[in-house]
């Protein structure tokens, strides 16, 4: 499994924009070349990441060393990053009172079905997690906040796409056509399915699409404040454990129960 970092879906030059601050956006890109879940990185790596010349990378990666948000590993020379990056990060995800107000809910879900939860915030073509909770009864999903997943084979991704107006799955069409080049007809086909599936049901399924041994139904939440993003909201567990009439039967209903603890209506 690859998670695609913020610099596989953001122009990080745009032509003919004055505005624009280059060697910022650059800095910008090393940063966001990191994922989850992987050790240091070198300046070769990081070049081969972001398509920025090595020389460019090193000046960059030195400097942004100096500052905190990435740290240097004594043994390998290689880069992490660093607790000024953290910072940043833990700002942004206090910034969602979402992510608040789901979490104990999240958790207990969790225990009670024995899976995987998690919340999700789109991000481009991608769902990028922001809470997730794991049941220590069973083995599950290993993905953590931070992580990002396709929205066009995820449960959680097809949810997502399903409750945005057509406005925006629209404009959202034209960046999945252009990420899945001569695929993209398949992926269409599917998500067209997805919400057929949503308007029946209330939440999409992926079975063993994303990862074959991974079973997941997905519902959207709206917003709790104005310009806040689409955000959503999974149930994840392994095969061998959740059969598909178990996750459409049992899981996919409780689900739509948490969403509705999370977002009470009237």
């Amino acid at each position: 499994m690859t998670n695609q970092s913020l610099a596989d879906n953001v122009d990080f030059e745009p032509a003919q924009d004055r505005h624009f601050v280059t060697a910022l956006a650059r800095g910008l890109q090393v940063l966001a070349a990191f994922r989850p879940g992987e050790g240091a990185l070198s300046n070769q790596q990081l070049a081969a990441r972001t398509g920025l010349p090595k020389s460019t990378v090193s000046r960059l990666s030195y400097t942004l060393t100096r500052l905190g948000y990435l740290a240097q590993d004594a043994e390998t020379g290689g880069y992490r990053p660093g607790l000024a990056a953290l910072s940043l990060a833990g700002g942004m995800l206090g910034s969602f009172d979402m992510r608040r107000v789901a979490a104990p809910l999240m958790r207990a879900f969790s225990l009670e079905h024995t899976i995987s939860a998690s919340l999700g915030l789109l991000d481009g073509t991608d769902i990028v997690y922001l809470e997730t909770c794991r049941s220590q009864a069973r083995v599950s999903v290993q993905l953590s906040v931070g992580s990002r997943v396709p929205l066009a084979t995820t449960a959680i991704g097809r949810a997502c796409y399903a409750g945005l107006p057509p406005a925006e799955q629209q404009a959202l069409r034209s960046l999945l056509k252009a990420r899945y080049g001569e695929g993209w007809p398949t992926h269409e086909a599917r998500l067209a399915a997805a919400c057929d599936e949503y308007r029946r049901y209330g939440f999409c399924t992926s079975f063993g699409e994303f990862e074959p041994d991974v079973m997941a139904v997905g519902v959207a939440l709206p917003p709790l404040t104005a310009g806040q993003g689409a955000m959503c909201l999974n149930a994840s567990g392994p095969a061998f454990a959740f059969d598909e009439k178990e996750m459409a039967g049992r899981i996919g209903p409780a689900l739509l129960a948490l969403r509705d603890q999370i977002m009470p209506r009237g």
